[in-house]
């Protein structure tokens, strides 16, 4: 084992406690975030530190396409296809295993509406409802969420069809009592 290589994390709803964890003499340097296969894992095992940088790389993404995104010498179904090919992949990246609340939710419909109004050449000056902004796309509502739902259902059912550690970890039960407050949503609860 790679002791410089190596990191230590405690995932836990509170402060996570210090861990001292030596391998030849030598402490394993313990850390709060890190990115790993492209998706971030923060102690307190959320998932809105996650969706703001996919945000942040999905614009970065949009802006790099945005002489053709925007173009009106590009049809707009070509747009709307290149858009969802190369703007919204970036995004959706690890998407499955996302628990979303209001919050969340409220950001992604928001960034897929910048998109659209982007590709429009819509500016925020206008005064443009967001319903005459679909409309001019050709769609009736933000489909970017209902993209992430059947994701997750998709990624659901793959799991209750097969037996494994993760549909054991799913579907697990934890003996004691819960903590005070209001629970926390959970990836189960959010589908």
């Amino acid at each position: 084992m790679n002791t410089k290589k190596t990191k230590v994390m405690v995932i836990s709803k509170t402060e996570p406690p210090k861990v001292n964890i030596k391998v030849k003499g030598k402490c394993i340097e313990q850390i709060e975030q890190f990115k790993y296969l492209g998706q971030l894992i923060i102690t307190d095992a959320r998932s809105d530190d996650e969706i703001k940088s996919m945000i942040t790389i999905t614009k970065s993404a949009f802006t790099k396409l945005s002489h053709i995104l925007t173009s009106k010498r590009v049809g707009l179904l070509t747009r709307l296809r290149v858009m969802k090919c190369f703007v919204w992949s970036p995004f959706l990246y690890a998407s499955d295993t996302w628990t979303l609340n209001k919050n969340t939710e409220k950001r992604t419909e928001a960034m897929e509406m910048w998109i659209y109004r982007r590709m429009q050449r819509i500016s925020w000056k206008e005064k443009v409802t967001n319903k005459k902004v679909l409309e001019s796309v050709v769609l009736q509502r933000p489909e970017l969420l209902l993209t992430i739902q059947r994701r997750k259902m998709e990624y659901y059912g793959h799991l209750r069809r097969h037996d494994s550690i993760q549909k054991r970890i799913l579907e697990g039960k934890i003996d004691g009592r819960r903590g005070r407050g209001r629970r926390r949503q959970t990836w189960l609860g959010n589908i």
